[in-house]
């Protein structure tokens, strides 16, 4: 006999898992490596580029993530999204920092 819920349990760490997976697999589709960013983003014109495809991938993954909350009916996609995407913005964000204070 199954246990509800741990059965729950686990489909709640699975659409979690998810979110976190369309945020990174955005991430990585949509934009390029953060030592790219470092590496170039002192240039003005190529790191605003790169920036509007940090930001580009974060609503899209989001609203992927937003989606698959609705089917589920359940909000753990959308967090586990929020929680990648924190943590990937601020990897790009501190890459861009490293390459401005390099001037370029």
């Amino acid at each position: 006999m199954t246990d509800a819920g741990a059965t729950n349990r686990a489909v709640q760490g699975l659409g979690f898992a998810a979110g976190i997976y369309l945020a990174l697999d955005a991430m990585s589709t949509l934009n390029s490596s953060p030592w790219t960013h470092e590496t170039f983003g002192g240039n003005p014109g190529k790191a605003e580029s790169a920036q509007r495809y940090v930001r580009l991938s974060i609503v899209t993954s989001t609203g992927l993530a937003f989606m698959t909350s609705a089917l589920m009916g359940s909000l753990t996609p959308l967090l586990g999204s929020t929680v990648a995407n924190v943590g990937l913005f601020y990897i790009y964000h501190q890459a861009k920092m490293k390459a401005v204070s390099r001037g370029g």
